[in-house]
């Protein structure tokens, strides 16, 4: 009995250690979502087709107690990079973020943030 105490102990104490020193702490949040916008055409003109847009709108959040600067989200949509710069995010600041617009090859992209590069103090 006591051993398996003994155990409990050390894996409930492993895990505060890893948790609470080793485990990279998230820095940013980030939700956005696809915005998709089709162009206009002219009605005399019926063998061109409307091109659909699409870029991220969305907020990140610092999350951390460290000001962050040079911050890059970057999405994929349709597999093609749409990127969102913004220069500086204080502690606890969330700020609005609209990536670069990418021509869609059909109105249902698939899309996922793929990654978010920062720098910090």
């Amino acid at each position: 009995m006591k051993k398996f105490l003994v155990f409990v102990i050390v894996v409930i104490a492993g895990y505060l250690l890893y948790d609470n020193f080793i485990k990279e702490k998230e820095v940013l949040e980030v939700k956005g979502n696809l915005v998709k916008v089709k162009e206009a055409v002219d009605i005399d003109a019926p063998a061109i087709q409307p091109r659909t847009w699409g870029h991220i709108e969305g907020k990140v959040k610092n999350v951390s107690e460290s000001d962050v600067d040079n911050i890059e989200i970057i999405y994929k949509i349709n597999g093609k990079e749409s990127i969102a710069r913004l220069t500086k995010l204080s502690a606890g600041e969330e700020s609005n973020f609209k990536t670069e617009k990418v021509m869609l090859n059909s109105y249902e992209a698939s899309h996922f943030l793929e990654k978010v590069t920062f720098d910090t103090k």
